[in-house]
């Protein structure tokens, strides 16, 4: 069991109310913007991921050090500032969009989601006289999601070794426990999506 683990700063979790607004076809005006803003669209604003959901997912738990110091994952994997982001979609001409966006990212006192952006594309064809197809096509760029790491105190054996934090008091091999850190890329990173319609 390690007897020493840097102590952890305490951070407020706070959270800002979502909405999802939805972009009807690119022929059509959706909202009766001002003339000068008329070719682009709100279309999105979320607040979280499926990386913030994964780093609540490890809050849970926590261990004593050797002396006794309390350790709780709540304090290392929370944050005051979530994840947040905007889509947009500006329309070139009836059939062709631009979508684009920005999210802000999140850190926590051992984790870290970077921002992102997304560009990507709208196609919409007419198809036959009662179908259209629409291609949607869309990239992030950033957006990943790193955990840190500890310096841990496994006395006169072990020494001081680099450890997941969360598993610094388990029965693994401390390099062993880097294998299970939190590393991973935006999810639906690369997007691609043909919606076929047929009007009645």
């Amino acid at each position: 069991m390690p007897s020493r683990v840097p102590r952890p700063r305490s951070v407020l979790h706070g959270a800002l109310a979502a909405a999802l607004l939805l972009a009807g076809p690119l022929a059509a005006d959706p909202a009766p913007f001002p003339e000068r803003n008329r070719n682009t669209f709100l279309i999105g604003i979320r607040e979280g991921s499926q990386l913030s959901a994964d780093v609540r997912s490890v809050r849970a738990g926590g261990y004593e050090l050797a002396d006794g110091t309390p350790i709780e994952f709540d304090r290392w994997y929370s944050t005051d500032w979530t994840d947040m982001g905007v889509t947009f979609l500006t329309q070139v001409n009836p059939s062709f969009g631009v979508l684009w966006g920005v999210s802000t990212g999140e850190r926590g006192e051992k984790y870290r989601i970077d921002p992102a952006l997304t560009l990507g594309v709208l196609l919409q064809r007419r198809i036959g006289k009662r179908a259209f197809a629409t291609l949607t096509a869309q990239t992030i760029l950033g957006g990943d999601l790193r955990e840190q790491t500890c310096m841990a105190d496994y006395g006169a054996i072990g020494g001081v070794q680099k450890v997941n934090c969360r598993l610094a008091a388990t029965t693994l091999a401390p390099a062993e426990t880097l294998d299970y850190l939190l590393d991973a890329p935006a999810y639906d990173r690369h997007y691609l999506k043909l919606v076929v319609t047929w009007e009645f």
